[in-house]
């Protein structure tokens, strides 16, 4: 028997205060049966969030270094400072030390040091133990039985068509040591050292979830952070799957700057508002251009995006009422989704009527309905519109049932990416298992 028993550990980009945690029994392969979900908040989102500004900060260095670990850790120190202006609106330079001594101070303690990359590292491995801990104990399995932990880490860059790098941070030696299991980390860079885009990940998992409730045919969007589109048919043992856009992280970076609120809770302001189709034609032409000066809408599949690669900074947009920017907002998420069905399209895939959500997009009524309307414009046709828990799976808890499930396939030694998902010219493994150490 090839069925092991799995727990996920997801943290999206978003750096919401959360991580999501899943337990798994599998193969790895095409057997999958879910066994336990939740989310382990670490982070009030009305307090300080010392952790999410500081990472955020993180990214930033990241970004400046392009990548480099040594030169982003040197970079760090001026990236806060200048992520605490733009954040909190700062420009005194008193005015901006003070708050990153208390980010500092919520951080740490009482110890007002400043933080490091190597502190932040720490902190989220730290909160990524404690939701796997919280799993076990909840889920009743004895953590004896569970074979493997897949942890994806936390995205700091992405950039897989200009510098060839992607960085996702955590210790995994360190959780491994905490929780007496072995640790799968590291799904990505295999993949981008041999050309792929190293994203998305999601496709082969799907196909098993398919395979297992029966459904011949569909295809998954996932509206996290990002958006991404996997076609599975039954006719075809070929994967297809890329980022087709912006979804959560777009608007809710919007409704934050213009309102406060970390996001529009089910779509109470995007209901009330209209779509402008001006607005709309600026963001599909300007809102993701890559450094090389490309539109991501015109590059074929295989892609995949980096949730600071998206903008709403078009002159369009602050125009309008915040309702109708999160209308607009929600029209573009769809529409890019839409426009990523003339890709498979050309090479003559089939496209499914049947449409599976998941990630917290799934839950925006405005969203779906959006989506709905230009998939049918795009198809000629109704599309059948499903939750991803309206299939018995978990729209929230993908995500980390996906890295329990590729743990076990990594540990396996099965491929993980694939020419159709991330680009490689063959399957490829990925995902290195890391055992405790005396």
């Amino acid at each position: 028997m090839n069925e092991k028993i799995a727990l996920g550990l997801m943290s999206g980009t978003s750096i919401d205060g959360s991580v999501s945690a899943a337990l798994l029994e599998t193969d790895g392969e095409l057997s999958v049966q879910r066994l336990f979900a939740t989310e382990h908040r670490y982070e009030d989102p009305a307090g300080p969030r010392p952790v999410h500004h500081l990472t955020k900060a993180a990214e930033g260095a990241y970004r400046k270094a392009k990548g480099d670990t040594p030169t982003a850790s040197a970079l760090y120190p001026e990236a806060l400072s200048e992520y605490v202006s733009a954040t909190f609106g700062l420009s005194d330079p008193g005015d901006i030390q003070a708050k990153v001594k208390e980010l500092a101070v919520a951080f740490f303690g009482d110890d007002a040091q400043l933080p490091t990359l190597a502190d932040i590292v720490a902190r989220s491995t730290e909160v990524h133990a404690a939701a796997a801990k919280k799993a076990i104990e909840q889920s009743g399995i004895a953590r004896e039985r569970v074979h493997y932990v897949g942890y994806h880490g936390q995205t700091l860059y992405h950039d897989p068509f200009i510098n060839r790098v992607t960085v996702q941070v955590g210790d995994p030696q360190r959780l491994t040591r905490e929780l007496g299991i072995p640790v799968v980390f590291d799904f990505r860079s295999n993949d981008v050292k041999n050309g792929g885009q190293g994203a998305p990940l999601a496709p082969v998992y799907h196909r098993a979830l398919l395979h297992s409730h029966n459904v011949p045919s569909a295809a998954i969007v996932n509206l996290g952070g990002t958006a991404n589109l996997t076609i599975v048919n039954s006719s075809s043992d070929e994967l297809l799957g890329f980022d087709t856009g912006p979804a959560n992280g777009l608007i809710d970076r919007y409704v934050k700057e213009k309102a406060g609120l970390a996001l529009d809770a089910d779509s109470a302001l995007a209901l009330r508002g209209k779509v402008s189709e001006q607005a709309l034609s600026a963001l599909l032409a300007h809102s993701i251009v890559l450094a090389d000066g490309r539109n991501y809408l015109d590059i074929p599949p295989p892609k995949s995006l980096d949730i600071r690669d998206y903008t709403y900074d078009v002159p369009e947009l602050p125009r309008l009422s915040i309702e109708d920017g999160c209308a607009t907002l929600n029209a573009f998420t769809a529409e890019c989704v839409a426009l990523g069905l003339e890709w498979p399209k050309k090479i003559g895939v089939e496209l499914p009527t049947t449409w599976v959500l998941c990630g917290g997009g799934a839950k925006s009524p405005h969203m779906r309905a959006q989506l709905a309307e230009r998939l049918a414009l795009r198809l000629g046709a109704p599309v059948e519109m499903k939750s991803a828990d309206d299939l018995g799976w978990s729209a929230e808890g993908m995500e980390a049932e996906l890295f329990a499930y590729l743990a076990v396939r990594s540990a396996r030694g099965l491929p993980i990416t694939f020419p159709g998902t991330t680009g490689v010219a063959a399957p490829l493994t990925g995902g290195t298992v890391f055992r405790a150490v005396s």
